[in-house]
């Protein structure tokens, strides 16, 4: 196993790329520019959603006005006569009022699912263009995180939010509008109130968003200590470290906790002034109305009709007024998602790079050196030269640290080398196209990985395509048929996380399966027996030969008895270098060169 040495794939940002070129922080214009790619597919609908909820609020505005009606031809000349017209048409302005809003509404939700889902993807494509030790730098829970509450924060704010911006500015001309033709006097005095939500908005803004981001961090925090401490649960148990666990949620929790409380404070704080604003200025207009009344200016319906539009109309200045609450949230999840998005892979298709053809298997390095650019820096494998002829096999032996687990990163191309090139068909890696790459070449890994699916969709995860005969004999080839036909559900048994009611041998076989089932010209064959007790790396022993047999294969062992069945043996010192350049040979047909030939 190599040292925990890793690269780093941070590398400038491309101008672009919609989801990558930013640095924190971020203003408003700049979440906007970035993020409204994933919206703008969506704009007829949100011109629709908007159109309905602004239809909504003309809506609520006849319903006021008939309202007045009511009360100066109905109720205060006490003429109950004209009651019945007016309730009708209050009653079906009401009903289509709260069916446009209704429309308005869920139109708004689908935009806004639609943008989580668009971006959420993106974000997943692009981390799935990375080499697979990028995410092992960061806490998968943080990462989790960042794709769920950070990614719908941003949406609160570019989706959702550019409806409720042009929703309530709909909003506050319709009111504003009626209040002004019932009386100006006093929509005057309404407008003059007005300026003061904004001076609140914008004291409470900047704190909300420096408060907001230190909450997202915490968030994060918290999620990936839970992932990575119920992941380690049984290391916790073996050793009665549960309280300790129990500890460290604790002291992240209690610091989430005390962030969503500053958060919430400033927050509330917010509301509970404007709703304080709102009172004292509705005072204001109701006092202003009464004098007007008195002196004839305006009717008892007239006055009751501009408190419900000064009702409505502190609505839409209150939605706009937070707007800035919305934003710190906002801002504090895009510079996190912008985060995970300037990371950039270091190993890429080449512009002039071809797709493999018709590969046969001859696979070779010629002084090969690889670092990691964290840590010291200090080259991983030095000077690795060797040939495999087509169908040969390399065991390649050495001590913890040595480069060996490299070694099977270069042959998959999960990084490149620093010096030197790994050929296959005489072909250097960097210029063949990654997909042909991954098509030759099939690493078994280490650490056997199985998905939460039936056994069948394992064994198919590399041919989604296979018929149900070709994956039985594959799971025959693995000796896998006999334990997964004994099952209840057989191949169609569904596999817990990481096939926990499995055992170690018998989840090794079924990556075996998969890698039988692919059937490649080339294996890279990671430790296949690590992890396994004496007898079920025995039971695996017979696979393995089976999968070998006629394929080129790079066998990474510290197993005497695998190491047997290679045509030559790769030694790699602690330094990285070779101990025998040439490799050692014991068979005919893999190697070129003195060594190998006078072991022959």
């Amino acid at each position: 196993m190599d040292t925990a040495r890793k690269r780093s794939v941070t590398t400038p940002a491309t101008a672009d790329d919609p989801l990558v070129a930013l640095a924190p922080a971020v203003s408003p214009r700049e979440v906007f520019r970035r993020f409204w790619p994933w919206v703008r597919t969506d704009r007829r609908w949100l011109l629709a959603a908007t159109a309905l909820l602004a239809a909504g609020a003309g809506g609520e505005v006849v319903t006021v006005w008939l309202f007045k009606d009511l009360i100066d031809q109905v109720l205060v000349p006490r003429r109950f006569a004209a009651f019945w017209p007016l309730a009708g048409w209050m009653a079906a302005v009401a009903a289509l009022t709260g069916l446009l809003t209704f429309l308005g509404d869920y139109t708004a939700t689908w935009v806004a699912e639609r943008f989580i889902l668009r971006l959420r993807t993106a974000c997943v494509a692009h981390l799935h263009t990375l080499p697979p030790d990028t995410l092992r730098t960061r806490w998968h829970g943080d990462v989790l995180a960042r794709l769920t509450s950070d990614i719908e924060r941003i949406e609160s704010f570019v989706a959702s939010g550019v409806i409720d911006v042009a929703s309530a500015l709909i909003s506050l001309v319709f009111f504003a509008t009626a209040a002004l033709f019932l009386s100006w006097p006093l929509a005057l005095a309404v407008f003059l109130v007005s300026p003061v939500f904004w001076l609140s908005a914008r004291h409470f803004g900047g704190r909300v968003q420096r408060l907001s981001r230190e909450a997202r961090r915490r968030d994060g925090r918290v999620t990936a200590v839970l992932e990575e401490s119920l992941a380690n649960a049984p290391v916790a148990h073996a050793y009665n470290q549960q309280r300790r666990e129990v500890g460290r949620i604790r002291r992240e929790g209690e610091a989430l906790l005390r962030a969503e409380l500053a958060t919430a404070r400033v927050a509330a704080a917010y509301p509970a002034v404007l709703d304080v604003l709102e009172v004292l200025g509705g005072l204001t207009v109701v006092g202003l109305g009464a004098f007007e009344l008195s002196r004839g200016a305006l009717t008892v319906g007239g006055l009751l009709a501009f408190a419900a539009f000064l009702t409505q109309l502190f609505g839409p200045i209150q939605q706009l007024s937070g707007l800035a609450t919305v934003f710190g949230a906002a801002s504090a999840g895009a510079e996190r998602i912008i985060d995970l998005a300037r990371l950039r892979s270091p190993v890429n298709d080449r512009p002039a790079a071809a797709p493999l053809r018709a590969v046969r298997g001859e696979l070779s390095c010629t002084g090969v050196r690889a670092s990691y650019t964290t840590g010291d820096g200090a080259p991983v494998l030095r000077d690795v030269t060797f040939r495999v002829a087509p169908g040969g096999v390399l065991a390649v032996t050495g001590p913890s640290g040595a480069g060996k687990s490299t070694l099977a990163k270069l042959l998959v191309r999960f990084m490149d080398p620093d010096a030197g090139a790994v050929l296959l068909d005489g072909v250097d890696l960097r210029d063949a196209t990654l997909v042909s790459v991954r098509q030759a070449v099939t690493l078994l890994p280490q650490a056997s990985q199985l998905f939460s699916a039936s056994i069948r969709d394992n064994i198919a995860y590399g041919r989604p395509d296979a018929t149900d005969d070709e994956i039985v004999q594959a799971a025959r080839d693995a000796d896998a048929d006999e334990f997964i036909s004994a099952l209840p559900d057989g191949y169609h048994s569904v596999l817990g996380e990481h096939g926990l009611q499995l055992s170690g041998g018998q989840i090794r076989r079924i990556t075996i399966a998969r890698a039988f089932l692919r059937a490649t010209p080339v294996l890279v064959l990671d430790e296949p027996t690590a992890g396994l007790d004496h007898a079920a790396a025995l039971r695996v022993f017979g696979p393995l030969r089976r999968l070998m047999a006629g394929r080129t294969t790079v066998l990474i062992t510290h197993a005497p008895e695998l190491a047997a069945l290679a045509d030559a043996v790769l030694r790699l010192n602690a330094d990285g270098t070779p101990a025998d350049s040439p490799p050692v040979g014991r068979r005919t047909g893999c190697y070129d060169g003195p060594a190998a030939r006078a072991g022959r």
